[in-house]
């Protein structure tokens, strides 16, 4: 069965009265008995308490509560000021605007949990995901790593994509409902997403007030005009149509991100024993990609075979960040020793990035290169040869990774460069891992 999730990108901390929007699709879910997941800009959460909007605040009480980021566009939005080349720095920046966007959502709803992440637009940053993960926050959704709605992990979250957005086909008079839910039904995990202001104004708040630059000072904005009110009616009433018809489709059941969380749980203890190397050899053997069963990124891998490799007999697998520099591999063939291969074992430390490339005897070889030599040398391989392969794994499975560059899109300021965002999130492949059941 696909597991249907309704998110709202909950975020105009503009309008007071887009909130009456928040308050009338928390409702129709209530009315439907159904629990949703509000991903909550932090500064509304602010804003809400301030314009005591309690009946927004008392509707949201039985659905979750997620975050959305601290300010969504307003500048620097999170891909700018996480594009440093400084990752340390970067991730303190971040996790200093989140950790307070996280506390003004717990004191405003009264939480003390959030299991989701939702990036404003297309800010999927490495920092972020990486940093959201380190707040404890499970799942990361909207996320452009997911391919096709079954989910992966990435950056020690577990990745959901978007699926349907309601704005696309609920103001219709007849809307495709069979259409989308056939298409739907294909798909694990299926999160249906609005955004409530969306039902009021037919323009997007931010792009009036934050695009590429904050074009008006907080509390002197410039507001959205309104939907005709039939417009608006039409759009709540498909709402409860729709959820009416999920509710007799057999294909589907209701969940959460929270309920994502429970049965996709990216922390979960993991171990790997130094028995289980024919596994990676065998795994390495059809190309540098993930282990599928068990489930285990090439970092997993890697850092298993370091340990392996210094003596210990189990790895337990845990928070892992790959390259952030662009992995060199060697360019012809080379052959080391069991020797050099154990010895260049003691250099590599566990708990940093993977490196983009490690001395062995007299050579500089790649990630991808110590890993299998690493593989071979515990698997029993006498010689170690390697040949030049590439330093990533294969990502045509993942286009948007492949070929994402988020310079001059959504509301980035003209000067944001995309220096290391892009391709960061592309070596961080390593950190990919599939579900145990795919």
């Amino acid at each position: 069965m696909t597991k249907v999730i309704f998110a709202f990108d909950t975020e105009d901390f503009t309008s007071e009265k887009a909130a009456d929007a928040i308050r009338e699709e928390a409702n129709i879910l209530t009315e439907e008995g159904i629990r949703g997941c509000f991903c909550v800009v932090g500064a509304l959460a602010n804003q809400l308490a301030d314009w005591e909007r309690s009946d927004v605040i008392n509707a949201l009480k039985p659905h979750e509560i997620d975050t959305h980021s601290l300010t969504h566009s307003m500048h620097p939005i999170i891909n700018e000021y996480t594009d440093k080349e400084d990752f340390l720095r970067a991730k303190e920046e971040f996790l200093l605007q989140e950790r307070f966007a996280e506390k003004s959502i717990f004191q405003t709803f009264e939480r003390k949990k959030l299991f989701a992440a939702v990036p404003p637009g297309n800010q999927d940053s490495y920092v972020a995901m990486l940093g959201y993960a380190e707040m404890g926050i499970p799942i990361y959704a909207d996320s452009i790593c997911d391919p096709d709605g079954n989910g992966i992990y990435y950056c020690n979250g577990f990745h959901v994509r978007y699926s349907s957005c309601l704005e696309d086909y609920l103001f219709r008079v007849c809307p495709p409902f069979k259409k989308e839910l056939d298409r739907l039904a294909t798909q694990d995990i299926a999160v249906i997403y609005t955004h409530p202001h969306k039902a009021m104004y037919r323009e997007s708040w931010d792009i009036l007030n934050y695009d590429k630059e904050n074009l008006r000072e907080f509390n002197d904005w410039i507001y959205p005009s309104r939907k005709r009110l039939s417009q608006t009616k039409r759009f709540y009433k498909n709402m409860h149509r729709l959820i009416k018809l999920l509710k007799k489709d057999s294909r589907f059941v209701f969940s959460t991100f929270e309920d994502i969380a429970s049965e996709y749980d990216p922390f979960k203890k993991r171990t790997l024993s130094l028995s289980q190397v024919p596994v990676l050899f065998e795994t390495l053997s059809r190309g540098l990609t993930p282990c599928n069963s068990p489930s285990l990124s090439l970092c997993d891998m890697f850092f298993a075979c370091v340990n392996f490799l210094q003596g210990k007999k189990e790895h337990l697998c845990g928070p892992v960040y790959g390259p952030m520099e662009e992995p060199q591999g060697i360019q012809s063939p080379v052959t080391l020793t069991l020797k050099e291969v154990f010895e260049s074992a003691k250099s590599i430390d566990t708990s940093a990035p993977i490196p983009s490339r490690i001395r062995v005897g007299q050579y500089y070889i790649g990630p991808a290169d110590w890993l299998y030599a690493a593989v071979e040398a515990l698997y029993g391989v006498g010689k170690i040869e390697l040949v030049p392969i590439p330093q990533l794994p294969d990502l045509d499975d993942l286009p948007k990774i492949k070929n994402c560059s988020f310079r001059g899109t959504w509301r980035h300021s003209d000067s944001f460069e995309d220096k290391y965002l892009s391709d960061r999130l592309r070596y961080q492949s390593w950190t990919m891992r599939y579900p145990d059941n795919k």
